[in-house]
């Protein structure tokens, strides 16, 4: 239950993503962005409270990450499954590569779409709980969302709403990224509900707002804990890739 927006402008060498994480009532509150690695690569993501992995986050070698779960794919109940925000932090850290997995490691994980995304290109790698696949693009902008109650309805109905209402005539710098993000991220259309970009359902919701975007060697991350309509203002973390540290 998520729904992303990426944008990457070749020319002025800016790549980024939006991404609202929709999430069951009864999760644990996720923890704000840190610093993860021992080196050579190092990353910054947030940290999910249940189980220590992630959902999105970047890296030292210009790198994003990010996990939607796959709710369209046949589910088999696994008996001791691994969290698949696991992967997600091993990725970042290079400690796993996704184009050398294969499905036989893949197992023990539920249904996802893992995305691995840099200026040139969108790799999305899918396990569909019996075969791992991969796909790319390379759009200017793409909108992608996952719904456990809606599956792909979700998707077309929050591509036609930024398509309808957000998308703009020219391509925006890092800031005018960043609003146009926070904008339809925040979003209630086409209505308060399922489908909206920024989701509500009785028993689960939107929990946070995380924005990465990338201009050559500096990064811009930021951060809202709870629903993007009704929390205060995401804290904004600046760094480079010179010096790799969180500072705000």
């Amino acid at each position: 239950m998520c729904t992303a927006v990426i944008y990457r402008n070749l020319d002025r060498k800016i790549f980024g993503i939006g991404f609202n994480r929709d999430e069951s009532v009864k999760r644990k509150p996720s923890l704000a962005p840190t610093r993860l690695g021992n080196g050579p690569t190092f990353a910054i993501a947030p940290l999910d409270g249940d189980y220590g992995g992630t959902w999105i986050g970047v890296n030292s070698s210009k790198e994003i990450f990010c996990l939607l779960n796959f709710y369209e794919a046949t589910l088999k109940l696994l008996r001791n499954p691994t969290s698949r925000g696991l992967l997600v932090r091993s990725c970042l850290l290079s400690e796993v590569k996704p184009e050398s997995l294969k499905s036989e490691d893949l197992k023990n994980f539920y249904p996802f779409k893992l995305l691995k995304i840099t200026l040139e290109k969108t790799e999305v790698f899918i396990w569909n709980g019996e075969n791992f696949t991969t796909t790319s693009y390379t759009d200017t902008f793409q909108i992608l969302g996952s719904s456990f109650t809606q599956g792909a309805k979700a998707q077309i109905s929050r591509e036609v709403v930024f398509q309808e209402s957000y998308a703009l005539e020219f391509l925006p710098d890092v800031d005018e990224f960043l609003k146009l993000s926070g904008n339809f991220l925040t979003s209630h259309l086409p209505e308060k509900g399922a489908l909206s970009p920024c989701m509500h359902r009785r028993d689960a919701h939107t929990v946070s707002k995380t924005e990465i975007v990338l201009q050559e060697n500096e990064y811009t991350i930021t951060y809202q804990e709870g629903q993007p309509c009704e929390s205060p203002k995401p804290r904004v973390f600046n760094l480079t890739l010179t010096n790799f540290l969180l500072y705000e």
